[in-house]
């Protein structure tokens, strides 16, 4: 009788245990959303995200309006842009900014899972 309160606990707890783990493995699908980059500027290139120049430089080379979010650890920064942005055209925002020889690596901030599936096939 003593375990009664503890096998109770049990009774209820083990539905949702199952159902848990039932999870389905596949990502959720985005839609357009604002695209959050992580750049880390060229050592030499002067390049200083946080001020209004540094900042018109970058939306000039990603070809949509960005907003200055933070800096990161490691001489890094997070900018996201203003508006949505979905499909190819996050591609090809990244791909941009990755062309500018005063950033040294550029990278979209997203969420990352253990339920998500690997990334190559």
């Amino acid at each position: 009788m003593r375990h009664l309160p503890l096998q109770i606990a049990l009774l209820f707890a083990a539905p949702l245990a199952v159902s848990a783990c039932g999870m389905p493995q596949t990502p959720a699908v985005e839609a357009h959303r604002e695209l959050r980059i992580m750049i880390v500027p060229a050592p030499r290139s002067g390049l200083d995200p946080a001020s209004e120049a540094g900042l018109a430089h970058l939306s000039r080379a990603a070809g949509v309006a960005l907003v200055y979010l933070r800096a990161l650890g490691g001489g890094g920064h997070l900018l996201a842009t203003e508006a949505a942005v979905g499909g190819a055209a996050r591609e090809a925002v990244l791909q941009r900014l990755a062309d500018d020889p005063a950033i040294a690596r550029v990278e979209e901030d997203r969420r990352m899972t253990h339920q998500s599936p690997p990334l190559e096939p």
